[in-house]
């Protein structure tokens, strides 16, 4: 069973540098590529070689024991990195020596920690550190963790002591001098009350030896269940255009031809590299890409699976334009296909003006590459804009009915808050006899396929319980789109019902800035409306972490530069959304009427006399033929 490796780091900690020189100790490749040289084995598209960074995870078998998965390290692309911690066994958080603990490290480190990953630390680029490693090591312990163990000389007595520190039952096992073993290390390690750590230099091969063997001897991959499960962590397609489904199997096997959610695995590929060979069958632990799905998304799971919620957020949207004139059509068909890839995109039309969400300029960049390079069409994105979100604080009802002549839907639902950050969640309480099955399933998939917007702003809602609580159809005139229509209707009415609030996105940022500038940096983001405390003092500078409005800090980065002259750096990823700072001044300046809404209308259509009438909102419950 293959022990699946993750390799995160900050960008240009030598993060692609060390999957190389693993492959390369491993014998799978017989000549070291180099980033700057564009001949990397796991960089393969066009892009990455072209900027010379990693833009999307790619897997590599380097033996029976171990498969590779290089990350993308630059913080714009953190949310394509999170997608593969939920298949991970095992990370490698890389860290420059010479740098340390960089600002896009820590937001890495509670990443793993969410996510209880088992983390070895590999300080790489020692070779062009200057300083003692001793010190460094104590910024580690200061910084990340004090469980920080160095694995570079097991055999002494130190190591020993240091393992058995770390745990109550190590420690009286060393005391009462009794054998500490591999499998006391392994168990330590599974549950992260250690952390192994080498310093060493991937380009020139340094401790990588060291780093295989740790890998092999005390991490393992994690249990399986004999049921067949597994999660979806990428989507791509191949050179041919077919669509590929990246999925680790989390239990059982997986054979060609096997139906998953109503779909076919028509072929299984095992993939290293470019390299892809098609197989029978996959077992538990090991990653495959399956041809043949087309409503696999990222994080979906199979089978018992959990899915691992991610929390890098886009904090921005933007309108995209497409400057050669293209057909909009055209242009959403292609964007739709590229948000099965990236889903954060959270791609939306209103009004023929397409919108996307996205998490920093080198993000929109590269969505501009890969739109041109793959499609043909060369686009624009323009009109930035903070993207908000709305909830509700207290429950309501919601009611929509839909009875033009020969057609019938009625929808009961109850909107509840739901706890920040757990988005929508659709449920039915229905039972069968007051309402068939394929009618409440019909119900809660279109819950599920419209993005619903709010009252307050037109911004998506999230944090909400949505709960099919009645329904009811005529065995004559209903229709599928009937159900759409009044589900969609009973969404709108109970928001309108209900007393909504404005969130906006929160930036969770690191600075690293000169001590000489730390009284100004405070005052900045208390004006702001942020707050902010400092972890660490290193060499004259201050290490600072907190929260911010994205809307206040957006472009903070470049005045920070200025006024340290070059000298201070921020990393600032969107980790929550939360109640906007200055709501009614938002509300007032998008001036949304939901009434004018057309296309997200809270009102129903009754029938009388053979003839259907509008009723507002605000009178459909008068109207309701289920009285609750």
């Amino acid at each position: 069973m293959s022990l699946i490796t993750g390799i995160v780091a900050h960008v240009d900690a030598g993060k692609t540098t060390l999957s190389e020189a693993i492959l390369y100790k491993m014998g799978v490749i017989r000549k070291l590529g180099r980033v700057d040289d564009r001949n990397t084995f796991l960089d393969t598209d066009v892009i990455e070689r072209k900027r010379g960074i990693t833009v999307f995870s790619k897997e590599a078998i380097a033996t029976s024991k171990i498969t590779l998965l290089d990350t993308p390290g630059h913080v714009d692309l953190t949310a394509e990195m999170e997608r593969t911690l939920s298949v991970l066994d095992v990370a490698i958080l890389v860290l420059s020596a010479p740098d340390g603990i960089q600002a896009h490290t820590r937001t890495l480190w509670p990443m793993l920690e969410k996510a209880n990953i088992p983390t070895l630390i590999f300080v790489n680029k020692i070779d062009m550190f200057k300083g003692e490693k001793n010190q460094l090591l104590t910024s580690l312990y200061k910084g990340l963790s004090d469980n920080i163990v160095d694995f570079s000389n097991i055999e002494e007595q130190s190591f020993i002591e240091n393992i058995s520190e770390k745990d109550d039952v190590l420690t009286e096992k060393y005391l009462d001098n009794k054998e500490i073993t591999i499998d006391d290390i392994k168990r330590v390690i599974k549950e992260r009350k250690v952390f192994p750590l080498l310093f060493g230099s991937a380009l020139r091969l340094n401790e990588i030896d060291n780093l295989i063997n740790i890998l092999t001897t005390y991490f393992e991959p994690k249990p399986y269940s004999d049921s067949f499960s597994g999660i979806v962590y990428r989507v791509s397609r191949d050179k041919l255009g077919a669509r590929l489904t990246h999925l680790k199997v989390t239990g059982g096997v997986l054979h060609a031809k096997d139906m998953l959610g109503g779909e076919k695995a028509n072929e299984l590929r095992v993939s290293s590299g470019e390299k892809a060979e098609t197989v029978k069958e996959v077992k538990a632990g090991e990653l495959v890409q399956i041809v043949g799905l087309k409503d696999s998304k990222p994080g979906m799971c199979y089978g018992s699976s959990k899915q691992y919620v991610p929390t890098a957020i886009p904090a921005l949207s933007y309108q995209v334009i497409a400057i050669d004139q293209t057909d909009i059509s055209k242009l959403y068909r292609a964007l739709s296909e590229l948000q099965e890839e990236l889903p954060e995109l959270s791609l939306g039309i209103n009004r023929d003006e397409i919108r996307i969400s996205l998490m920093g300029e080198i993000q929109k960049e590269i969505i501009t590459d890969i739109i041109k390079r793959r499609y043909g069409i060369a686009i624009e994105l323009k009109d930035g804009k903070i993207k908000y979100k709305e909830t509700i604080e207290n429950s309501s009802h919601g009611i929509g009915h839909f009875e033009p002549l020969k057609h019938y839907a009625e929808v009961h639902l109850k909107l509840s808050p739901a706890p920040r950050g757990s988005g929508l969640s659709f449920k039915s309480l229905v039972p069968t006899d007051l309402l068939e099955l394929n009618w409440q399933r019909l119900i809660l998939t279109h819950l599920k396929e419209k993005e619903h917007l709010g009252i307050l702003t037109g911004s998506p809602i999230t944090d909400i319980e949505i709960t099919l609580i009645a329904g009811r159809a005529h065995l004559k005139h209903t229709e599928g789109g009937d159900f759409r229509e009044a589900t969609y209707r009973a969404v709108r009415n109970g928001l309108m019902k209900a007393r909504s609030i404005l969130l906006e996105p929160i930036y969770s940022f690191i600075a690293i800035i000169p001590e000489s500038s730390v009284g100004r940096f405070l005052s900045d983001i208390t004006m702001m409306s942020g707050n902010a405390t400092i972890k660490d003092s290193r060499d004259g500078f201050i290490t600072l972490e907190g929260k911010c409005p994205v809307s206040t800090m957006l472009n903070y980065a470049i005045t920070l530069r200025s006024y340290t002259k070059g000298e201070g750096t921020i990393t600032t990823v969107v980790s929550q959304y939360d109640r906007c700072h200055n709501e009614d001044e938002i509300i007032n300046s998008i001036s949304y009427d939901p009434l004018s809404d057309l296309e997200n209308t809270p009102s129903s259509v009754f029938c009388s006399h053979g003839a259907g009438f509008p009723v507002p909102w605000d009178r459909v419950e008068e109207y309701a033929h289920i009285k609750l």
